[in-house]
């Protein structure tokens, strides 16, 4: 396992309970992944290194969490040196390491997204942001570790983002709830995992920044039926064929960010691996082992891996972030967990490290995962809050309404247009 968050506790962590699993290694790892997997240190976004410690290790497989490493060429290095990768080639990674070069892959696939422009200048940014008008969305083309997107009605704020991106992609705003639907990829087909319901904005309300995610939530008892089969067909499928076409073969995690609009199921953007922190959800309500899931899609042979089932009932997660996330989070302040022992949660680690000694300490802006699990939401929740305050550490601060909102959403089909609309109710 290449990664060192929670998304990577949460893979390893299955992988763990897998019976056909003898071996687990991880670098650089974080102190959770320490107590399932051996650590190792490694430069991650070096192919070469990471060959080199494949090699050593004699991997049957290699798990490649985070994107960095994949659009550096990591997958490509460990398949030219014979070596089972789950994470696609830098080419098919493109996907998410641009912006613009998702939006060509729509475009040309006929994928519903937003409208947008590609702005390189002061200028032409100014001139799509009139255009389109607020709420402003302005997106790095580059990789930004979830940071990089700027959704506001201020446009002096949205200008300043475009002109310290660079390039950047301005949309249209997509209205309507959000969805993540991730999906295993062999290069030629899909299968998709269960939908999950993240929180981007920093504070309750969805207010604040974007960050990389602070909570989320599966199933979605709201979601229309047929959901999931209408994005494998208009979304998923399609996105796969054409980078196929392209000489570019999908074969790991394609997570699609999805707007339920008024106007229909539209792309928010692609991300190349598991989404942090759905994954956390996702994979605790999966019941069918994973190693052999990930292991068929490096393979390019999803055919042989069997249709994942999942335990019933529901998940929630919760993030624990640091003083000053997303903007200058504080680092190396001690962590003391009380009582994370439950029969309905548990925590994953993302920022921590062990310092001088034996101290947990913070080394990152998201620092915890605080997972509950239940045969409902509402029980869910409740255990996935349980377990957040059994955390303490300087200038802890967390969402406190995470999976709150239930969604009442309508499905529409009229002159062959799909249309969604909602309603929220709080509990």
């Amino acid at each position: 396992m290449i990664g060192t968050g929670g998304r990577e506790h949460a893979i390893v962590r299955a992988l763990s309970r897998d019976p056909a699993v003898s071996e687990l290694h991880a670098a650089p790892g974080n102190p959770g992944i320490a107590e399932l997997a051996r650590l190792h240190e490694v430069k991650a976004t070096d192919p070469a290194d990471v060959v080199r410690l494949a090699k050593h290790l004699r991997a049957d497989l290699v798990v490649i969490g985070p994107e960095a490493p994949l659009v550096n060429g990591v997958a490509d290095a460990l398949r030219d040196g014979g070596i089972a990768a789950f994470g696609p080639d830098a080419s098919a990674a493109r996907i998410e390491g641009s912006k613009a070069f998702a939006k060509e892959v729509m475009t040309t696939a006929g994928i519903p997204t937003a409208r947008a422009v590609v702005a390189t200048t002061e200028a032409a940014a100014a001139e799509a942001l009139a255009a389109f008008g607020p709420p402003y969305v302005v997106k790095d083309d580059a990789l930004a570790a979830g940071k990089g997107v700027v959704v506001t009605e201020d446009l002096a704020a949205a200008l300043k983002h475009a002109a310290s991106c660079g390039k950047v992609v301005i949309e249209e705003y997509l209205d309507g709830p959000e969805v993540s639907l991730f999906a295993l990829a062999d290069g030629r087909t899909a299968v998709p995992l269960l939908p999950a319901r993240d929180f981007k904005r920093a504070h309750d309300g969805d207010k604040g920044p974007n960050t990389g995610g602070m909570g989320a939530y599966a199933p979605l008892p709201w979601a229309p039926p047929g959901l999931v089969d209408e994005v494998l067909g208009t979304v998923i499928k399609p996105a796969i064929d054409e980078l196929q076409r392209r000489g570019a073969p999908y074969r790991g995690l394609l997570y699609a960010g999805l707007a339920l609009t008024s106007r229909g199921v539209k792309v928010i953007e692609f991300n190349a691996r598991f989404g942090d922190p759905e994954t956390q959800v996702i994979l605790d309500r999966l019941a069918t082992p994973l190693a052999g899931l990930l292991a068929a899609a490096a393979a390019g042979d999803l055919t042989a891996a069997p249709t994942p089932t999942w335990h019933p009932g529901a998940a929630v997660t919760v993030v624990l972030a640091a003083e000053g996330y997303p903007q200058a989070p504080a680092k190396g302040d001690p962590i003391k967990i009380h009582s994370a022992e439950r029969t309905d949660g548990y925590l994953l680690h993302a920022g921590t490290a062990i310092s001088r000694g034996s101290d947990l300490v913070t080394a990152g802006g998201r620092v915890l995962n605080a997972v509950g699990f239940g045969p409902d939401l509402t029980t869910a929740r409740a255990a996935a809050y349980a377990v957040a305050e059994q955390v303490d550490f300087r200038g802890a601060w967390y969402r406190h309404d995470i999976a709150e909102q239930r969604l009442t959403v309508k499905f529409d089909s009229a002159d062959g247009l799909t249309g969604y609309h909602r309603s929220n109710h709080q509990h």
